[in-house]
């Protein structure tokens, strides 16, 4: 199991350097049916990143820990302080990522005028895909980090098949190899990196860059893990999303957030 440092009641798991094979490329595979294996072209070519030793939340952010530094829940599904926190936009996390590093003394990575992170500061911030990806599988190669198969997910994640329609209390499901829960189902969570068009079904754009991270549109961003009503194929380790502030969308109870911090 991986150091773990709490800080304001929020456990962070120490994510150590390394690199990995991001993204799937799609075979047929008989024994798994396409709600498991299926082809998204956005995760590929499959290609080598190499990632600088950071720190992730062990849970997405729950109700409980939002409301002790923002004083308010807005979430949909309520009820227990350990359900994952939700109803919110990107812009949203940047400020509760400020405002916990500055309750804790430590510098704010967001601009809140520009949108933009400094990733050389010391405070709290959304991971990259790329290190939200690597973290997921924690040296695993398989569809999930519990296995292949749709009952493998069912260790792992709340998702379509077993959730209820509903998010469910954090850390009740299998944690990876690195001690970290949740990354499959339960809710999709935000990556600081912005969708790139040329992304959007269609290719990566980088091979063999290290710590890369993308900024091109405030409004479309990543997202991971697939969530309480998604079906396995979006649930994968390698499976990309996108959340969207258009057409005056600025939350979603689908969605909530896992915090990083660079280590130097």
């Amino acid at each position: 199991m991986n150091k773990i440092e709490k800080i304001e009641g929020i456990p962070l798991v120490t994510i150590p350097a390394g690199g990995f094979m991001m993204g799937h490329v799609y075979r047929h595979d008989p024994a798994l049916p396409e709600n498991v294996n299926k082809y998204y072209p956005d995760e590929q070519p499959v290609h080598r990143v190499k990632l600088k030793a950071f720190q992730l939340g062990e849970t997405p952010v729950t109700q409980g820990q939002y409301r002790k530094i923002m004083e308010n829940n807005p979430s949909r599904f309520t009820g227990d302080d350990n359900l994952p926190v939700t109803n919110m936009g990107a812009d949203n996390v940047e400020k509760f990522c400020n405002k916990l590093s500055e309750t804790v003394g430590l510098d704010p990575c967001y601009d809140e005028k520009t949108r933009e992170c400094d990733f050389s500061g010391n405070g709290f911030r959304l991971p990259t895909e790329e290190e939200w990806e690597y973290a997921c599988r924690a040296g695993t190669t398989t569809h999930f980090y519990s296995g292949n198969t749709e009952k493998d997910l069912e260790k792992a994640g709340w998702y379509i098949t077993n959730s209820g329609g509903i998010t469910h209390p954090v850390a009740l499901k299998e944690p990876n190899a690195w001690g970290l829960y949740d990354m499959h189902g339960n809710v999709f969570e935000f990556c600081n990196d912005n969708w790139v068009p040329g992304m959007c079904y269609g290719r990566y754009l980088t091979d063999g860059e290290a710590d890369p991270v993308y900024h091109y549109y405030f409004d479309l961003r990543v997202t991971r893990g697939g969530d309480w009503f998604s079906e396995p194929s979006v649930c994968r380790s390698a499976a990309r999303s996108c959340f969207c502030n258009w057409a005056g969308l600025k939350q979603s109870y689908h969605t909530g957030f896992r915090i990083a911090r660079g280590l130097k």
